[in-house]
């Protein structure tokens, strides 16, 4: 069973395991850094299954006006099994009071199905930069 937190008690071993599956170069041999930027994110919402992580949604910003999402990552042995969303009503519920939220998509992220899934989560696409999509969500 799947289980959502936003308690920042993550251990190191289960962030960087879940990492390494994901092999996102710009983490690559930065152990202590990740660790350090996804403990410190402002909201968090985390995915597990027992002790695994198996999903992350975390952002940056200054809790008022902005904030900008740095991760929406989900294990592949866990996709289209409804985490995503789920994880995603926890991290708006958490920031409703925020009144605006970005994100960035990676190249691989820009698949038709994901671009769809964000803006059904009310997400609006504000422009494409180099293969990357900018998505943008008024709250308030």
């Amino acid at each position: 069973m799947i289980h959502l937190s936003t308690e920042r008690g993550i251990s190191k071993e289960a962030l960087l395991e879940f990492y390494s599956a994901k092999q996102i170069k710009k983490y690559e041999n930065r152990d202590d850094a990740l660790y350090e930027a996804v403990v410190n994110s402002d909201y968090i919402v985390t995915a597990w299954d027992g002790h695994r992580l198996v999903g992350i949604i975390r952002s940056s910003g200054d809790h008022i006006f902005t904030q900008y999402i740095n991760n929406i990552l989900i294990h592949d042995d866990y996709l289209t099994k409804g985490i995503g969303s789920k994880m995603m009503d926890m991290y708006l519920e958490e920031t409703r009071e925020v009144m605006d939220l970005y994100m960035m998509s990676g190249r691989k992220v820009a698949k038709a199905f994901t671009i769809n899934w964000f803006e059904y989560r009310g997400f609006k696409r504000v422009a494409e930069v180099e293969g990357f999509q900018v998505f943008h969500r008024r709250q308030k």
